[in-house]
């Protein structure tokens, strides 16, 4: 019979061709779907403009004629300035000669001998190369002179009559096959702003109506994402392009010989090249560099334009892209540079421009669909590790300072008590699992004991250290005793409970596990506690605990006790009854609960404390004497 973990990981094996042949459909068919994605990102951002519109009465129509007709118009013109200024850039090309060929005599001046030998000989293979006389065509415009070092023009007569339509044929290719798809894009995204709302009902219908509520959620979810990042990126590059012109302006003011050629020319590059992830920044820096150090003679110029993109660049992909969208894409970091390499490799440069968006999609489908869950899983930002079970993991590996690191950084965004109810006693739990399993092994055991000892001890010192305020037990605190039911992990939750105790002025002491069930009765006489706590961890806590709490019962029926089931699932009243039927124990299935029934306990000793301290002989001081005296 198959079990059910045979037909996942069948499900799972099966998955692998379906991905393969995606893929495979994803390539062999790019020409038509790259740009219907195009058109499917520019409508992504267009529909939020198209949306006021329609809430403003203009109609769905009109909104999309206005709308698409200024992006249209913005597009063509800023196509205009860009020409333009490579116009003029163009123009002025020959004036910077003299200073590329001084720049030029300079690097070789100051190169050493070595170095300028190995030129030397580069530019005379170069030189030889390309005097060398090929085979000369037997009719030629003219014999070359004897002893020239110039190769003959060759003359090639064509006898084919097609010729120059098959020259027409190419270059109208050229040209007008990049309109076309241009013209194809158009036509998609009026046809999704206009029928986007037939189109996801239609999704929701393919989809069934019994996964409508997850569909819904899915598609708004990748709306959301897709839309925010688009505007968000949108404005930071407009931004980050701004800055560029202000600062090559900046630059060429402060400059004797002139202002930087161009500004505007590079500020629309900067903001145009930077929906390219990772390169488009240093693609349209490249030119403006280059140009500071050919155009100006002083290297301060060149310089101080490095030295510009790399704090904007800094600045930009460091504070402010991450703090305005890049946790709303919900991508890791390395899951976009991954998605950047295999978009480009699949689609071209195109693909590098829409690895974003569509790897988003993969994020937003494999958070909904089960199957394709490890999607999510590799490419989301999300902690796919519960901080207890990363702290296990850590210390299984041995590795007690990143595992304190954790810890630290938990309990200041946290508190202390929720770095133990929430990280460190799961991550105990998980340890009995595997001990009981006999999974563990013996080193690996001690060593993860030891290491959660020294791991409450740095986070209690750390928060005496940044809670300055914190209590200190008094003459009136009357003692508490944590008593391990049975395990180390037991006595280590108990010195988790001794310890916040402590930090709110009670006096509370964790008794070893080595201590047997006899010693531990003596010790609560022996150290005049007032209150009992019973610590225990699954899987065997209630057995272990039910023991002790008997043995404690019957030597000290009036003790008020507290049990822990740490984690316990179990129904209170039941587990209870089945501990001890006595009104004087409680139980508490968290740190919290424990602290709050020990504390509500003890607040009435303390207070008989007090009154007898101040009516009493020295000799009846204690709150444990008199429960003592009152037993016997």
């Amino acid at each position: 019979m198959a079990r059910a973990g045979d037909d996942g990981s069948r499900s799972k094996i099966g998955l692998m061709p379906s991905l393969c042949l995606g893929v495979a459909v994803l390539y062999l068919a790019r020409d038509v779907l790259v740009p219907m994605a195009l058109a499917i990102l520019l409508a992504f951002l267009l529909t939020p403009a198209v949306t006021w519109l329609e809430r403003r009465r203009l109609g769905r129509i009109l909104s999309i004629i206005i709308v698409v007709g200024a992006s249209l118009t913005a597009i063509g013109g800023l196509t205009w300035v860009v020409e333009q200024q490579f116009v003029e850039f163009g123009a002025h090309l020959p004036n910077y000669r003299e200073n590329i060929q001084d720049k030029w005599r300079r690097i070789r001046g100051a190169s050493d001998g070595d170095l300028a030998t190995a030129a030397k000989a580069v530019e005379t293979t170069i030189k030889s190369v390309a005097t060398t006389n090929p085979a000369v065509h037997p009719k030629t415009s003219a014999a070359a002179a004897p002893g020239s070092s110039v190769a003959p023009l060759i003359i090639q007569e064509s006898s084919d009559p097609w010729a120059f339509p098959k020259m027409v044929e190419q270059y109208s290719g050229l040209v007008f096959s990049p309109l076309a798809t241009m013209g194809l894009i158009l036509v998609f995204v009026i046809f999704i702003l206009v029928n986007r709302r037939d189109l996801r009902d239609r999704i929701l219908r393919l989809v069934g109506d019994a996964r409508l509520h997850l569909t819904t959620q899915a598609l708004d979810d990748a709306a959301t994402r897709i839309t925010h990042y688009l505007l968000m990126q949108s404005a930071v590059n407009a931004v980050y392009g701004v800055c560029v012109g202000i600062g090559l302006w900046t630059i060429g003011a402060f400059s004797a010989e002139g202002r930087f050629p161009n500004v505007l020319l590079w500020a629309l590059l900067a903001t145009l090249l930077r929906f390219l992830p990772y390169l488009g920044s240093w693609i349209a820096a490249a030119l403006p560099i280059m140009l500071s150090f050919v155009f100006f003679s002083h290297a301060s110029i060149f310089l101080a334009t490095v030295g510009m993109y790399v704090g904007l660049e800094l600045v930009t992909a460091n504070l402010l892209e991450p703090w305005l969208y890049a946790s709303s894409t919900g991508l890791s970091a390395m899951a976009i540079l991954a998605s950047a390499v295999f978009w480009t490799w699949l689609w071209g440069p195109i693909g590098l421009l829409l690895s974003t968006p569509l790897t988003v999609c993969l994020v937003v489908v494999g958070k909904y669909v089960p199957h394709l869950q490890f999607l999510s899983v590799m490419l989301g930002d999300e902690q796919v590790l519960e901080p207890s079970v990363r702290t296990y993991q850590r210390l299984l590996s041995l590795d007690q300072e990143e595992a304190g690191e954790l810890l630290q950084k938990y309990r200041k965004e946290n508190g202390l008590q929720r770095v133990y109810e929430e990280v460190l006693i799961p991550a105990l739990v998980l340890a009995e699992r595997d001990r009981y399993s006999k999974t563990l092994d013996a080193d690996r055991e001690v060593f993860l004991c030891q290491a959660m000892r020294d791991l409450i001890d740095e986070l209690g010192e750390a928060e005496k250290k940044e809670t300055p305020a914190a209590a200190v037990a008094d003459d009136s605190a009357v003692t508490i005793l944590c008593l391990p039911a049975h395990s180390e992990a037991d006595e280590i939750v108990g010195l988790m409970l001794a310890q916040l105790l402590a930090l709110k002025g009670q006096r509370a002491i964790a008794v070893s596990q080595v201590s047997l069930a006899g010693e531990m009765l003596e010790m609560i006489q022996a150290q005049k506690a007032a209150v009992a706590c019973i610590s225990a961890l699954p899987p065997a806590a209630l057995s272990h605990s039910r023991y002790l709490c008997k043995r404690l019962k019957i030597k000290f029926p009036d003790l008020p006790t507290v049990v822990g089931l740490w984690t316990s699932n179990a129904d209170a009243k039941t587990s209870l009854e089945r501990l001890c039927a006595d009104p004087r124990v409680r139980l508490a299935t968290t740190v919290k609960q424990a602290v709050a029934e020990l504390l509500e306990m003890v607040q009435p000793l303390q207070l008989q404390q007090i009154a007898d301290a101040d009516t009493q002989t020295p000799a009846a001081s204690t709150g444990l004497e008199t429960i003592t005296s009152r037993r016997d």
